[in-house]
């Protein structure tokens, strides 16, 4: 059985709903690596020393689920993972999920970043992520995410629609 799965994709594909579920079929903790990145997850960028620091420490443990879509200084989950699993689903689902995240977390009080103005910069940021088709300097899309895992392509799960996904959390957890 897997015991460290790194995943990674765009917003709205679903990283953090994925690890919430097989950290719990697997009893396994999982780590977000957006806590990992900015203050609470969402405030000041931490520094560089102490991202890599902290992606060690869970590196080094026999057992882990992480999420993000952070390269680079996040090799070290690469490397040690037993799978790394790219959710690597269309632009029209993840867009959708946006939307209907912000609007639950709007209802239900916990909505982080709330407002209309940075739903649609969030959205318009996010669209290049799965619509760019070239490489940028500075930019995150997933033709980079793509090249970047070619080295892992041993041990990778590639989710390209949901059922893919349901089928992956059937077979890392056995139900």
């Amino acid at each position: 059985m897997q015991q460290r799965i790194h995943i990674i994709g765009g917003a709205g594909s679903g990283k953090t709903t994925l690890a919430q579920k097989l950290s719990s079929r697997l009893d396994i903790p999982y780590y977000e690596m957006d806590v990992i990145g900015w203050e609470g997850g969402f405030g000041a960028e931490r520094s560089l020393e102490t991202r890599v620091r902290d992606i060690h420490q869970i590196a080094m443990q026999a057992h882990w689920i992480t999420e993000g879509s952070f390269i680079g200084w996040t090799d070290e989950l690469f490397q040690r993972a037993d799978v790394i699993v790219w959710l690597d689903l269309s632009w029209s689902v993840a867009r959708w999920r946006i939307i209907t995240r912000h609007i639950k977390a709007d209802l239900t009080g916990t909505n982080r970043h709330r407002g209309f103005i940075k739903l649609v910069r969030f959205v318009q940021g996010s669209r290049g992520y799965y619509c760019d088709q070239q490489e940028l300097d500075g930019t995150h899309n997933r033709l980079i995410d793509g090249r970047y895992i070619q080295p892992f392509k041993h041990k990778l799960a590639h989710c390209r629609q949901p059922a893919d996904v349901a089928a992956l959390l059937r077979r890392l957890t056995g139900r």
